[in-house]
């Protein structure tokens, strides 16, 4: 049963690109712990450049698993995926709680990770 399991995992869905950007999220996230300065650009945009092509190729390896290799999302996928964290990070979120802030450079910033995703990842 495990070896039909780890057959169906598709391990190339996470490429070298997926890793680096990993990597540096992971990066800037220890930096920010360590409290070191980082300029105002990687403070506040880093983490939404980098949030959709990280969470889609993870979804993209998950549904992988289920529904095979050669699966790809569609650009409205991607594009309602832009749309959605748009709309729940700079909309709703801020009006009930304080902690998020209202920015459209943030919502741009998803578009460019998902065009990231959708032109460099999604294979």
């Amino acid at each position: 049963m495990a070896d039909r399991i780890a057959g169906r995992i598709n391990w190339s869905t996470l490429s070298p690109l997926f890793w680096l950007l990993a990597a540096v999220y992971l990066v800037h996230v220890v930096w920010r712990w360590l409290q070191l300065p980082r300029t105002w650009w990687v403070q506040h945009y880093l983490d939404d450049l980098l949030c959709l092509p990280l969470v889609l190729t993870v979804t993209l390896f998950i549904l992988r698993f289920f529904y095979g290799p050669w699966l790809r999302l569609s650009w409205y996928q991607v594009a309602f995926t832009v749309v959605y964290f748009s709309l729940a990070f700079e909309v709703f979120f801020p009006k009930f709680m304080p902690r998020y802030t209202s920015d459209w450079v943030d919502a741009a910033l998803y578009a460019v990770g998902g065009v990231i995703f959708y032109r460099f990842l999604n294979k």
